[in-house]
């Protein structure tokens, strides 16, 4: 059978599955008739870009230290997105700036894992995928282009390979093809860091949109660098327009702006997607903003008149309407893992089992330093997670709010009853000795934390601690990371959790 041939069977069967596979509820809409306000993803999804199939987009970003991995999105309309597809179903090491691209109707994602490149590919991108070809170098954020058959990888530090063919191994060596553009001395930005390159033919040119100012630090840190070529591998000049991205005051709502693709809807608008830390949450971690674009008569990129991050803007499809996010609340009655579940570090599909309303989850490890969290990323300023969990005896298990394992705050069910677990990892208190089973609550608002749990069949109580996690975040404790919701089991034996639900505000039960 033919790629083409496989690709569109491929394509038939997955919009009949988009059409009827369980999907999560999608919460209020978040701006007016006919516009959307940022960030089209909320919570942690860096690194994320899009690219066009025929009218539907699709998109993966960074799983750094869960999995499964590389998770697929789908849209319609660049604004609303669905989780469909994991491209890595097991765990190979910390998976940064992943590239999704199309070339010959065959889709790849070049992607590092613990900054050693690698590469998936499939005939389409909800899968199935390969499993992972080891490229054999030492480098993160890789890009692809094309030109005339020959294929090339772009990585961070400006430093260019060729590809063989099929694109599955290095037929040259690395070699630098583009300096840093010389930030101005007067912005304050955390290092020079070249990075994030990011390819397009258009009009006769190849552009290259690059990254420059570092991830994270001062607001003011990153941006999207571009430059241009007669040819996939340079030489490259750089825009007039410089940068065409970039936070310019502490004060503004998104910050550390950068790491940009352009992407085109069937009727030619133009966009770019960048993720970006909002200004005093910074523990949602790099969410994906969407930013319209117009081209100049000279053939660069801009940003459209008008069209600030922070804006109403015009919806990219007429008449679709945004949705906030997708609730990833799940109450374990389908035969799989929903996909807006990630294992740290770790995925071993024997440790569980999930269905008949229940996930049965094995204990791991002797305490949260060497155990496995399931967690789920989140956006809002303000939310509340609840979930039912049963211990068996010397079972610890709990809900979390979690940054890595040394930083995470929650409530937990243990053999001395009910406690919390501020985010120093100490448990100054247990109440309801004896009990084996508890609704645990987490109340996170804006930042400051507090703990419920109710007993079966009595009311609900609140604990005496509460948290506050602001510092949870890159910028001090470093990782790259985001806090999210969280569920664990350490000890002995198995915990069995019902019912999670999330709710977007924060709300105290009653």
């Amino acid at each position: 059978m033919t790629t083409r041939r496989r690709f569109l069977r491929n394509a038939a069967a997955v919009s009949t599955a988009l059409a009827v596979a369980p999907q999560p509820r999608l919460l209020f809409a978040q701006a007016g008739a006919g516009t959307y306000r940022n960030p089209i993803l909320g919570g942690d999804h860096p690194d994320a870009s899009p690219i066009r199939v025929g009218d539907e987009f699709y998109l993966t970003h960074s799983s750094f230290d869960y999995a499964p991995g590389l998770l697929i999105w789908h849209s319609r309309d660049l604004i609303n997105w669905r989780p469909v597809a994991a491209a890595l179903h097991r765990y190979h090491g910390s998976v940064w700036a992943p590239y999704l691209c199309e070339y010959q109707n065959q889709f790849y994602i070049y992607f590092p894992a613990d900054n050693r490149l690698r590469v998936v590919h499939a005939d389409h991108p909800t899968g199935p995928w390969s499993d992972p070809v080891d490229l054999g170098i030492n480098a993160i954020d890789p890009a692809h282009i094309a030109e005339n058959g020959r294929r090339f990888l772009y990585m961070a530090g400006g430093q260019m390979a060729e590809l063989t063919a099929d694109g599955l191994a290095v037929k040259t060596a690395p070699r630098t093809v583009l300096e840093p553009w010389p930030v101005p001395a007067t912005t304050r930005m955390e290092c020079t860091c070249l990075e994030a390159p990011k390819l397009l033919e258009h009009n006769g040119y190849y552009y290259l949109n690059v990254a420059e100012g570092g991830t994270a630090g001062p607001a003011t840190s990153h941006s999207v660098i571009s430059a241009r070529s007669r040819h996939a591998d340079g030489p490259w000049e750089f825009s007039p327009h410089n940068p065409v991205v970039h936070t310019r005051s502490r004060e503004d709502r998104w910050m550390s702006v950068g790491h940009g693709r352009l992407v085109d809807t069937p009727r030619g608008k133009w966009y770019m997607t960048v993720h970006s830390y909002e200004n005093g949450y910074r523990t949602l971690g790099r969410q994906l903003l969407l930013i319209p674009i117009e081209w100049t008569a000279d053939g660069w990129v801009r940003v459209a008149e008008g069209m600030a991050a922070d804006s109403a803007i015009p919806v990219p499809v007429a008449g679709v309407s945004q949705q906030n996010f997708a609730d990833p609340s799940d109450d374990f009655t389908g035969a799989e893992l929903g996909l807006q579940w990630g294992f740290w570090r770790e995925y071993e599909a024997s440790r569980f089992t999930v269905g008949n309303g229940a996930l049965v989850l094995a204990a791991r490890g002797k305490s949260l330093a060497d155990t496995s969290v399931l967690s789920t990323a989140v956006g809002g300023h303000s939310y509340t997670v609840e979930i039912d969990i049963e211990v068996e005896p010397g079972c610890e298990s709990g809900l979390l709010l979690f940054y890595n394992p040394d930083h995470a705050t929650g409530i937990l069910l243990d053999a001395e009853g009910v406690g919390v677990r501020l985010a120093n990892g100490y448990i100054p208190s247990h109440q309801q000795k004896g009990a084996t089973r508890a609704t645990l609550r987490v109340v996170n608002d804006r930042q400051e934390v507090d703990f419920y749990f109710r007993l079966p069949g009595k009311s609900w109580q609140r604990a005496p601690e509460s948290a506050e996690i602001s510092g949870m975040q890159h910028n001090v404790l470093g990782g790259f990371l985001d806090v999210r919701p969280a569920v664990y089991a350490c000890g002995s034996g198995k915990a069995t959790l019902r019912n999670f639900r999330y709710l977007s505000e924060a709300k105290i039960p009653v």
